[in-house]
């Protein structure tokens, strides 16, 4: 059976940081993303995730995203701040049950060339995944309607960046809503790139909304990720429709939001 996580970020928002935790936890979710969980003690995030009986599936190299940023990894002359970042989050999955960490390239905007920050990516890319070896990062396209100067749209252009740099622990995130956005045929998209996946997340077109709100056919897609054999986390990305416990209903067949809201603290 396929095992949800719940981005808290994106759900759960009706409450405080600390107590997304236990809501995701009763409403049978297994694992929990957050971002930027570095506000808290690493220490404070073990103890949320060991009395919930969760695992924190991933969070996001440092950046400033209130400012703008959108990764800075591709980004010339800001490898020392990418070094910096990437070595504490690092040290942070170390405490907290290893998650992958995400790194996001960074905007690319007219003023600067888009080879040399290709360059720079993976550039930074190859001393991160050497730096942790027994970490895994994640690389995720993004669709030109949400980031529209990112660094790479495509799931091709992501395999090329994985072939081009040859480390293993380094993965792509398929996402079901990016994917769509930017070029739809998600089963053929699944097939052709699942050697190179390393998670999953979903969240429907249009909105960005759960499971059962748009077009994805979530029901088919779901049943292929099984036949296919992922082992692997999938990722709850998206904003709710309406109170989180109450667009759930999707998840019913794998053990979430079953019978949870007469129970859930949210």
């Amino acid at each position: 059976m396929l095992r949800f996580d719940a981005n808290l970020r994106w759900l759960f928002t009706e409450l405080p940081m600390p107590q997304r935790y236990e809501a995701a936890a009763k409403a049978g979710f297994r694992g929990v993303e957050v971002a930027f969980p570095y506000e808290y003690p690493a220490k404070q995030i073990a103890t949320w995730l060991r009395d919930n009986d969760l695992t924190l599936v991933q969070i996001l190299s440092p950046f400033d995203w209130d400012a703008g940023e959108r990764g800075i990894a591709a980004l010339p002359g800001r490898g020392a701040d990418f070094k910096a970042g990437f070595r504490t989050a690092a040290d942070y999955a170390a405490e907290v049950g290893r998650p992958f960490i995400h790194v996001m390239p960074g905007n690319i905007g007219p003023q600067l060339d888009r080879a040399r920050c290709m360059d720079q990516f993976l550039e930074n890319l190859a001393w991160a995944a050497d730096a942790a070896p027994d970490l895994t990062v994640i690389l995720e396209p993004c669709c030109r309607a949400r980031f529209a100067e990112f660094l790479y749209h495509r799931l091709d252009e992501g395999i090329a960046v994985l072939q081009r740099l040859n480390r293993s622990n380094v993965k792509l995130c398929y996402d079901t809503f990016h994917i769509q956005m930017e070029e739809g045929a998600l089963a053929d998209r699944l097939r052709a790139a699942w050697p190179y996946i390393g998670h999953i997340q979903v969240g429907n077109v249009p909105g960005r909304h759960e499971p059962g709100t748009g077009e994805i056919h979530f029901p088919y897609l779901f049943k292929l990720i099984e036949e296919l054999g992922w082992q692997g986390w999938v990722g709850c990305e998206y904003t709710p429709s309406a109170h989180t416990l109450d667009t759930l209903a999707w998840g019913q067949p794998f053990g979430v939001g079953v019978a949870v809201k007469e129970t859930a603290t949210c």
